[in-house]
């Protein structure tokens, strides 16, 4: 997991993690924006399905789409019952 410093170890103070799904490649790769807290701090990212949940789990990312229309299908994924192909927002 990320390690996270705050002040006096308040949870409530924890940076908002965000794994904005962009695209899923036919070979299962998953092409993600990670946001750390401040949308200026935001880092492209590339993981095979199960990698990517994974990550996401363990860091507690808050998992959205690009596109808002494919929000469904991304939270099928995340949860493992997903089409093994989509695509996501604008390419």
């Amino acid at each position: 997991m990320l390690e996270t410093r705050t002040a006096g170890g308040d949870p409530a103070r924890r940076p908002k993690l965000q794994a904005v799904v962009t695209g899923v490649t036919e070979k299962q790769v998953v092409q993600f924006d990670f946001v750390y807290g401040d949308p200026d701090l935001t880092v492209e990212l590339v993981l095979p399905i199960p990698a990517f949940r994974d990550f996401c789990t363990e860091n507690r990312c808050l998992v959205t789409a690009a596109d808002p229309a494919e929000s469904a299908t991304v939270l099928r994924m995340v949860s493992g019952s997903a089409p093994n192909f989509f695509s996501v927002g604008a390419h």
